[in-house]
């Protein structure tokens, strides 16, 4: 790596970034992801008094391709949950992030679960949330990305989809359906979520009649359609879905959602408490899998060598939440960094060389 791009956590823009983050936390947790969405909606990342070091020659050999999705500058995406409603992707996009991806979006506006429905775990690393699909509706974001005329070179943007709380299960093919139409014009990918702990009976839908009959009516877009999983399956019905989203043509699995927990907060686990269990679904599915469907790894990574390692678990890519909230706007320069010399620790130029060697390496 040249020395040019690396930034010294020591450094006056590192210091500065780094107090605002601390600021943050000392609000409540979801008061400070509203003031983190508000500054980034009016892209403040351009208006730091010091300018951001390029990535350009950091990323060299860093690479991914994404079936359905494209090209990637590097492998470290947005996870969904972030930025709802399409608020503010260009200020994610000068985060660094090389995709990013908008939602859960749900058919009709509706409020979520009640506050406070957002927690922090400073000791943990981790958060815990049962915000509850809150989103402005899908006409509504879909009029947002209509008037943003996002350019999907060289961020590719996807939409996650969830039903809305009072929808039945038995009419929830309907939602996701609405959801594909309506974002069809806007989205490079789509992703069905059905793993959120945080709606009653989301979870039921991860079951093979379903998405089959999801597929087969959205046979001519499957080629951009996601499955996200949700970590706490038991192996064998993990691994038997796995297999059944291969044999019903979807482009690829999202892994994984969060942990459902009870204490010290109901809702989902994510960050690092989520790393073991979202690396062993990585693990199952290659297992089932080998290398016939692409994977999207997320939960639990916060660092450089968290995304080598899920690489090397046969991931193409990575999504990252809570390590923005915990690192800072700017953790996917440091993650590249860190990234970088554990390739060059390890001997790897080029991170296609990295996917998978945790199987060839045993």
């Amino acid at each position: 790596m040249a020395t040019s791009f690396a930034l010294s956590p020591h450094s006056t823009l590192a210091r500065f970034l780094r107090w605002g983050t601390a600021a943050l936390r000392l609000l409540p947790a979801e008061t400070a992801h509203d003031v983190g969405m508000w500054l980034l909606e009016r892209q403040m990342m351009n208006r730091l008094p010091l300018p951001l070091p390029s990535i350009t020659g950091l990323i060299e050999g860093m690479s991914a391709h994404l079936p359905g999705i494209g090209d990637l500058a590097h492998p470290i995406g947005l996870a969904a949950g972030f930025d709802k409603n399409a608020r503010a992707p260009r200020g994610f996009a000068e985060m660094g992030l090389s995709f990013l991806e908008i939602g859960t979006i749900t058919p009709r506006p509706q409020a979520g679960n009640p506050k406070p429905r957002l927690f922090r775990l400073d000791d943990q690393a981790g958060l815990i949330n049962r915000m509850g699909f809150n989103s402005d509706g899908a006409e509504r974001v879909a009029e947002r990305l209509r008037r943003l005329h996002w350019q999907h070179e060289p961020v590719p943007m996807g939409i996650n989809l969830g039903k809305n709380k009072d929808t039945d299960a038995s009419a929830a093919i309907e939602d996701y359906s609405f959801g594909i139409e309506t974002f069809a014009p806007y989205a490079k990918y789509f992703v069905i979520n059905v793993s959120s702990p945080n709606t009653e009976g989301l979870r039921g839908l991860a079951n093979e009649q379903f998405l089959r009959e999801l597929a087969f009516r959205h046979r001519a877009d499957l080629h951009r359609i996601w499955v996200k999983l949700d970590p706490d399956m038991p192996r064998r019905a993990f691994q038997s879905l796995v297999s059944a989203l291969s044999d019903a043509g979807f482009q690829g699995l999202l892994l994984s959602n969060t942990h459902r927990v009870d204490l010290p907060e109901k809702g989902g686990m994510s960050g690092h408490p989520l790393a073991a269990q979202a690396t062993a679904c990585l693990e199952w599915a290659h297992e089932v899998l080998g290398d016939r469907l692409p994977i999207i790894a997320s939960g639990g990574i916060l660092s450089g060598q968290d995304v080598f390692q899920r690489i090397a678990r046969g991931a193409s890519a990575v999504q990252i939440y809570t390590s923005l909230v915990y690192r800072g706007p700017l953790t996917v320069l440091w993650m590249l960094q860190e990234l970088r010399a554990e390739m060059d620790l390890r001997g790897y130029r080029f991170l296609s060389d990295v996917k998978g060697s945790y199987y060839k390496d045993a």
